[in-house]
């Protein structure tokens, strides 16, 4: 017997089902494992149909505003009236991840969309109740009930400090809010501040002249974020009309009492987190090579030409050489999105370990920590690696994982994999 339902109900029944989910599953509970939610959709750029940009920001000590961006060639437009217009439904839940996860508010409405054929980007805004003293986790899902298409994210509110990195705006000179902290040399912004705080800021400073992370299995290696000195520092003023840049290459990062105590904004190229000049085509290959090997490659003036020929000779054809290019650059690029913190993404241990074995077949998460588990329960092998997320005076997305010898096997298997012209997986 077939059982029809119509939108309105299977909307009702799809935000039902991930909310139930949510709510019984993130946490890593080690007494029950089945009731785990596995969150590796998150790093997975083809889950949604839907896609959207959101960005965060704390109005006042009981307020923060939830600003969000669809691409209109995404939503479906349909007749109405004079005009057509889209119904797009949101639905939230904020939890306080102080202890665990609780609860504290949930919602849905109807956002309705007029079209705009002047449009390439629809925006909207709502307030959810954040009191300070607490940090949250937003669950959004947005729904096109017109054409089926859905978008989900957990979006991090901070407010349990005095100040909080979603005290800051960034908007362009149409006011228009960016929804990333990374930036291009063309992009001149102004900075909204929480009403309450003060408008005379220093700004310091960095090189991005991060290294590489080491290798899971080089106990040895692993060393602890070693805070760098600002390349210089100054005091500047912030109004309405106070417009920034970042220098190329460099963390900007603005404070009050102390490094850390406000909010940091980076330049590390004009496409990022796209990959595209030869030079930086080239670094990534470090984790593919011996220290002499890249040394050697890096000699080379044509860093094409050191790109090409280390995948040549890994792949023995352009064709095989191509598609190793496609899919490993990929996921850095993706890495570069996913993972960015005080530098490039693919620097990092999510980075580097996303770049080498892929999207995880499980990813199980909770406020401060990421399992991360490649293979199944039938595999003949399985690899988890547990990420911890870390203090860091720039970013609140510091992550490294638990070092062990262990890993040795499999990181060499890999390398080996990728040097022998094939995409590594578990299994191969």
């Amino acid at each position: 017997m077939k059982l029809f339902l119509n939108n309105t109900q299977r909307l009702f029944l799809l935000l039902t089902l991930v909310t139930m989910c949510f709510i019984s599953c993130t946490t890593m509970q080690q007494t029950s494992t089945s009731r785990r939610l596995n969150l590796n959709y998150l790093y997975n750029p083809n889950t949604f149909s839907l896609h959207a940009n959101v960005v965060a920001f704390n109005t006042n000590d009981t307020i923060s505003t939830i600003y969000c961006f669809l691409p209109s060639k995404e939503l479906l437009f349909i007749p109405d009236g004079d005009t057509k217009s889209c119904q797009l439904t949101v639905r939230y839940t904020l939890y306080q991840i102080n202890k665990g996860l609780k609860v504290q508010d949930t919602a849905f409405f109807v956002q309705h969309i007029k079209l705009d054929n002047k449009k390439t980007v629809y925006s909207f805004s709502f307030d959810v109740k954040a009191k300070d003293s607490s940090d949250y986790m937003l669950e959004l899902i947005f729904y096109d009930i017109t054409q089926n298409r859905a978008y989900q994210n957990y979006i991090q509110i901070e407010k349990r400090k005095a100040i909080n990195s979603n005290d800051f705006l960034m908007v362009n000179k149409k006011g228009v809010p960016y929804t990333q902290r990374y930036f291009s040399d063309s992009d001149t912004f102004a900075v909204v501040l929480r009403k309450t705080l003060p408008r005379e800021w220093k700004i310091a400073w960095f090189t991005n002249s991060f290294k590489l992370c080491s290798p899971p299995y080089a106990l040895s290696s692993a060393k602890d974020f070693v805070m760098p000195q600002p390349d210089s520092l100054r005091v500047k003023y912030i109004c309405d009309t106070c417009y920034f840049t970042v220098r190329p290459h460099s963390l900007m990062h603005f404070y009050r009492d102390s490094i850390g105590n406000g909010v940091t904004l980076m330049n590390f190229s004009n496409h990022y987190p796209a990959l595209t000049h030869s030079s930086e085509l080239l670094q990534p290959l470090r984790m593919l090579t011996s220290q002499k090997e890249f040394n050697d490659l890096n000699l080379l003036a044509d860093k094409k030409e050191s790109v090409d020929k280390f995948w040549l000779e890994a792949a023995g054809n352009v064709n095989r050489a191509r598609e190793l290019i496609r899919v490993f650059y990929t996921r850095a690029m993706l890495a570069n999105q996913y993972f960015i913190s005080y530098t490039d993404g693919w620097k990092t241990d999510r980075g580097m370990i996303y770049i080498i074995f892929g999207l995880p077949t499980t990813i199980y998460k909770a406020p401060d920590i990421e399992q991360w588990i490649y293979g199944t329960p039938q595999s003949n092998k399985v690899l988890v690696f547990n990420f911890t997320k870390k203090n860091n005076p720039f970013t609140d997305n510091y992550y490294t994982y638990e070092r062990n010898e262990a890993y040795k096997v499999s990181w060499l298997q890999a390398i080996d994999t990728w040097r022998n012209g094939r995409v590594f997986s578990i299994g191969n």
